[in-house]
């Protein structure tokens, strides 16, 4: 079980060292202010706001346009409530210790989704073989933080649902 997430009454409590604190902290920054931009050529925003309609470009806009405001406004909102949580934790040693919830583990665990995606969207991670990759630059930097991310969002789901975790592991040869 991990220790970066765990149940705690009827909420969970996120353990996070310091150096990850200041990683979403940086991340939070960084995406919030791609979302902002909205440049439609970033990969990024291109990512987070994928087509809605494929193959009907002029439906695909029309449906955005109706769309569009309330997803990035949620999407802001979840990383400005991130910040939030991450203020309000109590400092443990080297880590600080946020008690999460009501809704705020899902809103953890789709800030995080959110923060690896881009991430993978900048290293155009579909395109991307990873043993060609040098261990030392920056593409293996933002891999490492992407898969850390990944790691969170694992641990977390752990907790939220138990279950679909048991399932996944089972699967596995």
């Amino acid at each position: 079980m991990s220790r970066t997430f765990r149940r705690h009454g009827d909420g969970v409590r996120m353990h996070l060292q310091d150096f990850e604190v200041e990683l979403l902290e940086t991340l939070q920054a960084a995406l919030a202010s791609a979302l902002e931009r909205a440049d439609p050529e970033d990969p990024v925003v291109r990512r987070l706001f994928p087509a809605t309609v494929t193959g009907d470009e002029e439906a695909d806009a029309d449906l955005r346009g109706m769309i569009h405001e309330d997803l990035l406004g949620d999407r802001l909102r979840g990383l400005e409530a991130l910040l939030d949580l991450l203020e309000r934790g109590t400092p443990k040693g080297r880590a600080v210790r946020v008690d999460l919830e009501d809704d705020e583990p899902m809103l953890v665990l789709g800030v995080l989704n959110d923060l690896r995606l881009a991430i993978g969207a900048q290293v155009d991670i579909e395109h991307l073989d990873r043993t060609s990759i040098d261990p030392k630059g920056p593409v293996a930097y933002r891999l490492a933080v992407m898969d850390h991310l990944a790691w969170l969002q694992e641990q977390l789901l752990r907790v939220i649902d138990p279950v679909s975790t048991t399932v996944y592991e089972e699967e596995e040869p």
